[in-house]
């Protein structure tokens, strides 16, 4: 999306005085209508997908949440056409827009999968500011998925997430996301810019459990295509399209792919990857960025491929950079094209051909 910086920066200005040049609230359609059309799915009720799944499809609006839906399994919310914004209380609700049905006594990837979302305009903070009170929007997600498997989000667009993620994969295996548009971030003063994934790659410790047991179970086998990542028309961009920034010893994010992604004035790098390993990093843009694209190990990882990417406009962190806390074998850097040119490896780093340099 392209904007000028006079219209960028008066949609900030009308967001920073309370929205006062606000639309008109529209007339909202309760989120329970979109629940109650993925509970018909959940009972096997309505037409099936490709894959199998029960369709969940609301008629087109704009639908109004105080409180998660939750998607079951064998489930496609189909919501093309739709746009879901939110009025999240401050205390007693999960703060994510959608959460996958997880039983207290679930780990691994055990929870009911072969789950779809496809389409719709989801906003987690419109509502607030168009109604001139921005800063009571909690701090959120807007979709979030926990122990489960079996995953594609196609097509989805989400505006101006508060301090945390747009997509959360948390002990996920075999998800897809696609062409989906992930757009403007408010940023947590709290934490710093790296905390600010777009799509994050998590796994259950603590606090973070969202769902099911705390077991420390790694997302596997991702893949991640097509998508955008970029500032709204009234947020800045997000920390960086794809990261984690949790760690558990023996427990690596695994097989996953980054292709022909395209990011563009993410706050820290374009794409970021901690702990991940059997990663390949392909053909994808990363524009007026602080730095581009960003490995680290906190546990020992091998096979990282980081080819043919399109790296320009960085600040003061490296276009691409690696760094080896613990060992990193089987490393290929090559066919890059890194403007200006940076390059930084830090650390064990076992490379399988010579990496790329200025």
């Amino acid at each position: 999306m392209g904007y000028t910086r006079r219209a960028f920066l008066g949609a900030v200005g009308a967001v920073a005085l309370g929205a006062s040049r606000a639309e008109a609230l529209p007339d909202y359609i309760s989120g329970k209508v979109i629940q109650e059309a993925l509970n018909r799915a959940r009972d096997g009720k309505g037409p099936k997908d490709a894959a199998g799944r029960f369709i969940a499809k609301p008629g087109k609006g704009t639908y109004l949440l105080t409180e998660p839906l939750i998607i079951h399994g064998n489930t496609h919310l189909d919501v093309t056409g739709i746009r879901i914004v939110a009025r999240f209380p401050a205390t007693g609700v999960k703060k994510t827009m959608v959460l996958n049905a997880v039983s207290a006594s679930t780990g691994g990837y055990a929870a009911p999968g072969n789950i779809a979302i496809t389409g719709g305009s989801w906003d987690p903070t419109w509502d607030f500011f168009q109604r001139g009170v921005g800063d009571q929007a909690p701090p959120m997600n807007v979709i979030t998925l926990i122990h489960t498997k079996n995953v594609v989000l196609d097509g989805v667009t989400i505006y101006n997430t508060k301090h945390w993620h747009a997509i959360e994969l948390n002990a996920i295996r075999d998800a897809t996301v696609r062409n989906c548009a992930l757009l403007g971030w408010i940023a947590d003063p709290k934490q710093g810019l790296w905390h600010g994934e777009a799509l994050q790659l998590d796994l259950p410790t603590g606090a973070n459990t969202w769902a099911g047991k705390a077991d420390g179970t790694p997302c596997r086998n991702i893949v991640m295509r097509g998508n955008t990542c970029d500032k709204s028309g009234s947020q800045l961009g997000f920390g960086q399209f794809t990261g984690s920034h949790t760690t558990q010893a023996g427990m690596t994010h695994s097989e996953v792919l980054v292709e022909g992604n395209t990011v563009r004035n993410a706050r820290w790098d374009g794409i970021g990857t901690l702990n991940w390993q059997n990663v390949r990093i392909l053909n994808n843009t990363a524009e007026n960025c602080e730095g581009g694209i960003y490995v680290k190990s906190a546990d020992a990882n091998r096979t990282v491929e980081i080819t043919g990417n399109k790296v320009s406009g960085t600040g003061k962190r490296a276009g691409v950079g690696i760094r080896a806390v613990k060992p990193i074998s089987d490393v290929v850097v090559s066919g890059n094209t890194v403007t200006p040119c940076s390059f930084s490896y830090v650390g064990d780093i076992a490379y399988r051909s010579p990496p790329q340099r200025c």
